[in-house]
C-alpha cells in the first residue's frame, strides 16, 4: 500500500483537501477543477474522489466545512439563548453579518453560478435550505415568547425573514451603500422589531 493510499480515510488530508478549495474558490471562482485541487492538495484526483464522491461532493462539503469552521452551530446557539425577541433579532443580525463578511468571496460564486453548474448550485441551494430551518426556529421561539406579532403567522414570518437577511440584500447594503456592520445590524434590528414583535396600546415595540 502506498504511503497516499494510506492517507486517504486520514481527516486530516480531507481538512487539506477542504482548505484548498475554499482558497481557490474565493480566487478563481465558478471555474473550479478537481485536477486543480488534487494539485494544489498535493494529492492524486482519484484521492479526491474517494474522500467526495465527485465536484458535486467536494462543494458540498466545502459550504459544510465553512460552516463548522465558522463555529455556525455554537453561534446559533448564542442566539437561541437571547432572554427575549428583540435580543433575538440584534443577535441573529449581528451573526448574520459575520457571516456573509467570512464566506463572501465563495458565497458570490455559488450565488452567481446557482441555475448555471449544476454541483454549485446544489451546494447554494443545501445552504440555504438550513438557513430557512435555522431563521424558521427562531420566529417559533419569538412566538413561543409570545412576543410574534398577531399580523403574521410562523410560516410567512419566517420566509419573510430569510429573505430581508439574503445574501443579495446584505451585499448591496454592506458593498454598494458602505454600511458598516453596526450600522447594518442596527438598521436591521429596528426593521425586524418593529415588523414581526408584538406592539403595546401605545404603538411602540416590546423592545426599543
Amino acid at each position: 500500500m502506498s504511503s497516499e493510499t494510506s492517507d486517504y480515510g486520514r481527516s486530516q488530508t480531507r481538512e487539506h483537501i477542504l482548505k484548498v478549495s475554499w482558497n481557490l474558490a474565493a480566487n478563481h471562482g465558478s471555474n473550479l477543477k478537481l485536477t486543480e485541487v488534487a494539485a494544489k492538495a498535493g494529492v492524486s484526483r482519484q484521492a479526491i474522489y474517494l474522500h467526495f464522491g465527485d465536484r458535486a461532493g467536494l462543494l458540498l462539503a466545502l459550504v459544510r466545512h465553512m460552516d463548522e469552521t465558522l463555529d455556525l452551530r455554537r453561534r446559533l446557539a448564542h442566539v437561541q439563548a437571547a432572554p427575549d425577541g428583540g435580543e433575538l433579532l440584534e443577535r441573529a443580525m449581528r451573526l448574520n453579518t459575520h457571516f456573509w463578511s467570512a464566506v463572501f468571496p465563495v458565497a458570490r460564486i455559488l450565488e452567481a453560478a446557482q441555475n448555471d453548474d449544476p454541483a454549485l448550485g446544489s451546494a447554494w441551494r443545501d445552504r440555504m435550505a438550513y438557513r430557512q430551518k435555522s431563521f424558521a426556529a427562531m420566529i417559533r421561539q419569538i412566538a413561543d415568547m409570545g412576543e410574534l406579532s398577531p399580523d403574521w403567522d410562523i410560516e410567512e414570518a419566517a420566509a419573510l425573514l430569510f429573505a430581508t437577511t439574503h445574501f443579495d440584500t446584505w451585499r448591496e447594503l454592506t458593498q454598494h451603500f458602505g454600511w458598516t456592520e453596526d450600522r447594518y445590524v442596527s438598521a436591521m434590528t429596528r426593521l425586524l422589531c418593529r415588523t414581526f414583535l408584538e406592539r403595546t396600546q401605545e404603538g411602540s415595540s416590546k423592545k426599543p
